[in-house]
Formats: C-alpha cells, structure tokens, sequence
C-alpha cells in the first residue's frame, strides 16, 4: 500500500499567538483557506471535506490526539486519509515558523487502487503542496 509523507513549513510575519488562534481553529478552514470546501468540530473531532486542485474531493476526520497552545497539535487522521499529523509553531524573531508533517496511507478501497497507478504519488505531492502554498498565501492576507 501507498504511504504519502507531506512536510510543508511557512515563515509568516505574525506573533506565534495569532497563528496558532488561526491554525488550532479547524472548523473555520473552509472560511480562507482553499481547497476546504466544508468543515464541522465535534468535540475533538474536525471532519473535512477537501477538494484537491485536481478535482478529487476527499472526506477526513481530523482527531486532536494533543493540544499544547501555542507550540503543536499531534493529529490521527481518518476517513479517505489515515495516519498522523503534527503542526508545530516556533517563534523565529517576530514571526512565527510552521511546520506540518503527515504520514498517511490511502483509508478507502478506491484510493488505495488510485494509489497503486503509475506516477500517482508524485501527482498527490504536487496537489498537497498547491493546497498548502493557497493556505500560506490566504493566512498571510489573514493575518496583515
């Protein structure tokens, strides 16, 4: 089976405070970042609907595993993704540095056939990242 390692870090010019407000507030991705077409908290439980700049829509669940405001939430994934996932937040000066990392395995019968195809990977990489560069860009504007 398919196993995708994402690792995404941004620079942004905000307080460490202000992004983790921002970031740690999952149900209201779908408000300004791209590509999160609907999100619903249930306790802490966030579950998504992404569309991917391809056009393939996926459903996760996102289950807070640890909370330490403002420094990192340690995420399992579930739904059409499994595995998990770290944000992390550094001061760096009078900013603030981010990271995200997920290791994930294909959750759903269809992705892990899709998977399997030729080139695929790189093609999820590419998606990932267009996703997360929108994010950096609309959390940018965000926080001005």
């Amino acid at each position: 089976m398919a196993r995708f390692h994402f690792a995404t870090e941004w620079c942004l010019d905000a307080p460490i405070g202000r992004v983790w407000d921002v970031l740690a507030a999952g149900e209201d991705f779908p408000r300004w970042w791209p590509g999160f077409e609907r999100a619903q908290r249930d306790g802490d439980d966030v579950r998504y609907r992404v569309r991917s700049p391809f056009g393939m829509k996926l459903e996760l669940v996102q289950h807070t595993e640890a909370r330490h405001a403002p420094s990192h939430l340690r995420i399992r994934a579930g739904g059409d993704l499994v595995g998990t996932g770290m944000l992390r937040l550094f001061v760096a000066g009078r900013g603030t540095r981010v990271s995200f990392v997920w290791d994930l395995e294909p959750g759903r019968p269809w992705l892990r056939a899709l998977s399997r195809l030729p080139g695929i990977k790189r093609l999820f990489q590419l998606g990932h990242d267009r996703v997360m560069e929108k994010g950096r860009r609309r959390l940018e504007k965000l926080l001005a």
